[in-house]
């Protein structure tokens, strides 16, 4: 993936991308969360993820670029506001626990692998995420 389109698809699964009526933007990561379409799509984890691999280089840069960490952050934090019991989907008992274990690993290996690569980390950046894949995670 080039990294144009990685920074493109970050920014429509995080609902800051301002083309709102570009599928992408409502099937997204957090798009499909607003409203909840029924069914969460792991595919869309995948693809923020593999955003992320492909701009691995960019956060050993001395200045990382804001949108970039922008749209990681929204997807972790709203992610976390509104599945939480009192957030939108929460309160209104509208993911089963399952989905809700299922968006807070999601979000949660989106985090750790942040948190690596802005210190410089990239060997361990992504082993939640291989873990994930391997179906090895805890």
């Amino acid at each position: 993936m080039e990294k144009d389109e990685a920074r493109k698809l970050l920014s429509f699964h995080s609902g800051r991308n301002n083309d709102i009526h570009n599928p992408k933007w409502g099937n997204g990561f957090l798009g499909c969360l607003r409203p909840f379409c029924g069914e969460l799509r792991e595919e869309n984890f995948i693809e923020v993820m593999e955003c992320i691999r492909a701009l691995k280089e960019e956060f050993n840069n001395a200045a990382v670029e804001r949108d970039m960490i922008a749209d990681i952050v929204s997807i972790v934090h709203l992610t976390r506001e509104w599945a939480a019991p009192y957030g939108m989907l929460g309160r209104n008992n509208i993911l089963t626990g399952e989905q809700t274990e299922s968006l807070l690993t999601w979000v949660t290996i989106i985090e750790n692998c942040l948190m690596y690569l802005l210190d410089n980390d990239e060997e361990d950046a992504f082993s939640d995420y291989e873990d994930y894949q391997n179906g090895e995670y805890l």
